[in-house]
């Protein structure tokens, strides 16, 4: 679909297994993950968590 702005649209994803929603946009043309404060994925598994929250609290 046309989009007059494609570099302005923010996409919030969260995963079924993420702690919070995380946030992608349109830059060069790919869909990238932005980076959001107080937040990581592991490496691990990929999941989204909080840095701030003890491990056990979205389990």
């Amino acid at each position: 679909m046309p989009w007059k702005c494609p570099h302005s649209v923010q996409l919030l994803l969260h995963n079924e297994n993420d702690a919070v929603f995380g946030m992608w946009m349109l830059l060069d043309g790919r869909w990238l993950e932005v980076p959001m404060p107080r937040t990581a994925r592991r490496s691990a598994d990929g999941h989204l968590q909080r840095t701030d929250c003890p491990d056990d609290e979205y389990q």
